[in-house]
């Protein structure tokens, strides 16, 4: 049985039935991407000045990409018209071009955009004036105030290192309201990314939130002080259904030298772990019967680039101490002289929330990775289309009807088309406006 209408068009429509199909699921693709544009611009429009992040993305990195894809529908579109000439090496040419385009799209999306937003961190402090200290610390005084009047310099001197009666900077007097300086320099500090500085409103909704200390800093955490623990376990009981032999067992697996000993009168089986080996031991003691017991015996300095990382992690106790002392915090928008950024320490202490630029982070990133993720798995599920249209599965249909095989390449690249222009669409709200 023949099926109609795969070369020629229906007389009520005037399409193909490929044709018509592809048409069809495209109207659903947009209801589907323009609800959830609708939702971006609507949150975006309705959120409160300082309170929506902008100027997260690099631009540069997604202009290149959307180039990337705009090169890419001009090539499905070379690789149709080499077909309907019946050129299939001009085909196959094209259509190569074509898919390491798409390639070449998410392998800079998922293995180089989404991972530096992963180890890209916000850290927001307790205490407004451990913020204070911190952006002066990280980005000097003109980051907490600004001067407006060139005579009131000229009489203090210019000393706005100075510490007053309190013991106040002069930012700090600013930030304590004894003086009528205008709002501060936001120009200074990277948080400039949560406000417009041609808004008033804007400037207001950052002052304000300078001066109570619900600003966030931004940067990368490249060393932490991590607790070094001690397993200590108590008598065994064998209430919870394991023998002693069984007890005896884990830990001798755990290296103890006495483990009837221990297990008998109990004491100190592991000296210096790090937490996760900790916690392992814990769950599998805790299991066989024995009490256990953790307790910091010093700390340890890792120098590494931290993924991921929450609030809860530099906020656990541990024998009633940080499980994380301090961290190394590199600061976004400071530059040393030899290139890297300031670099500061954080006491764990100090955070109120810590958060990597993750979905949980805040409504734009979980947005962000909601639509760029379906776009992406788009570009991924069309890659696969164009593999098999290369293969030599694909290519029978050719052998068998050459107009019904520019036919199904011509409605895949109306696919391609669609999903390149919900990219230029994504392109400017997402990394410029």
């Amino acid at each position: 049985m023949e099926i109609p209408y795969t070369v020629k068009p229906r007389p009520d429509t005037g399409l193909y039935n490929g044709k018509l199909g592809i048409w069809l699921f495209l109207a659903s693709e947009v209801m589907l991407f323009g609800a959830l544009f609708s939702s971006y611009v609507l949150l975006r429009v309705g959120a409160e000045p300082g309170t929506w992040s902008m100027g997260l993305m690099d631009i540069t990195v997604g202009a290149g990409n959307t180039m990337v894809l705009i090169a890419s529908s001009m090539f499905v579109v070379l690789a149709w018209a080499c077909l309907k000439q019946g050129d299939l090496a001009g085909y196959r040419k094209w259509k190569l071009a074509t898919l390491a385009c798409a390639a070449l799209f998410l392998v800079v999306k998922w293995s180089y955009e989404w991972p530096t937003k992963f180890k890209h961190h916000d850290v927001w402090f307790k205490d407004p004036g451990v913020l204070h200290a911190v952006i002066e610390d990280g980005y000097g005084p003109e980051a907490l105030h600004q001067n407006h009047n060139e005579d009131h310099d000229a009489e203090e001197g210019n000393k706005d290192h100075s510490h007053n009666e309190h013991g106040w900077t002069a930012a700090q007097e600013y930030l304590h309201g004894n003086n009528d300086w205008e709002y501060p320099n936001r120009k200074a500090t990277y948080a400039g990314r949560f406000f417009k500085r041609t808004s008033p409103e804007s400037a207001k909704a950052y002052d304000k939130g300078l001066k109570r200390g619900t600003l966030a800093l931004s940067g990368h955490i490249t060393g932490y002080r991590e607790m070094q623990i001690n397993v200590s376990v108590g008598a065994w009981s064998a209430e919870k259904g394991s023998s002693d032999t069984a007890a005896e067992k884990i830990l001798a697996d755990l290296n103890v030298a006495d483990p009837k000993g221990v297990r008998m009168n109990g004491g100190t089986i592991i000296e210096k772990t790090e937490y996760n080996e900790a916690l392992q031991a814990k769950h599998r003691l805790e299991r066989a019967g024995y009490t256990v017991e953790l307790s910091e015996n010093g700390y340890n300095e890792i120098k590494e680039t931290a993924w991921f990382w929450r609030t809860p992690r530099v906020n656990e106790l541990i024998d009633g101490k940080p499980r994380v002392d301090s961290f190394t915090f590199e600061l976004d928008n400071t530059h040393e002289k030899d290139g890297s950024h300031r670099k500061l320490t954080i006491k764990t202490a100090d955070v109120k929330r810590l958060s990597a630029y993750e979905p949980k982070h805040s409504t734009f990133f979980g947005i962000y990775y909601t639509i760029t993720g379906l776009h992406a798995a788009h570009v991924f599920g069309g890659i696969i289309v164009m593999i098999y249209n290369l293969l030599p599965i694909g290519l029978l249909i050719w052998r068998k009807d050459r107009e019904q095989f520019a036919n199904r390449i011509e409605t895949f690249g109306l696919f391609w088309h669609f999903v390149d222009l919900v990219w230029i669409f994504l392109f400017p709200i997402l990394y410029i406006l």
